[in-house]
């Protein structure tokens, strides 16, 4: 360890409450989507900034989005549901047009997917957030760790890369760790 090198804190969670949350996650899943039971789940956050010039002080405005990700290789399904941080509320299911997604990125550092949309698609792509939380989280939701959940994530990813390559689509760099 070098001079001024830090030791990595160990993430400090509350398992139970983890379990609780997981276990919150899948009702509110099951409830939003039909057969929810054939979809694997895990939570991903996202977040959008905004900065603006003002005459006195420059405002930047960040906003954090919480979602309750489900997928299914069957049939290559991705679907999201927003939830509030407390997940007592929710919205009703988005699904992603599969069909317009050409690539799919990640980046191990930030633990952050992107499914990544054909050109002059309305958007550029839906990016998830999966980094674990712990109890002192302050924009996340509170104690969700997931490896599991986010290691099954990325092997559904890998075979859907793997399959955009097959059909044609140049894929960027995949590092997984």
């Amino acid at each position: 360890m070098g001079l001024f090198s830090k030791k990595t804190k160990e993430l400090e969670y509350d398992d139970s409450d983890c379990q609780r949350k997981k276990e919150i996650m899948r009702k509110m899943w099951n409830e939003s989507v039909e057969n929810g039971d054939s979809y694997e789940i895990l939570y991903a956050g996202q977040t959008t900034s905004k900065f603006e010039r003002g005459l006195v002080f420059d405002t930047n405005t960040t906003t954090f989005y919480h979602y309750i990700v489900g997928y299914r290789k069957s049939d290559w399904s991705v679907g999201m549901i927003q939830v509030d941080r407390e997940l007592t509320q929710h919205t009703e299911p988005f699904f992603v047009e599969m069909d317009a997604v050409v690539g799919v990125s990640y980046h191990a550092k930030l633990q952050q997917a992107w499914l990544l949309y054909r050109k002059n698609y309305e958007s550029y792509g839906e990016q998830f957030n999966m980094s674990d939380t712990g109890s002192k989280t302050v924009a996340g939701i509170t104690n969700t760790v997931q490896p599991e959940e986010r290691e099954r994530f990325l092997d559904f990813l890998e075979e859907l890369r793997s399959r955009l390559e097959q059909q044609g689509h140049k894929q960027e760099k995949w590092k997984r760790s």
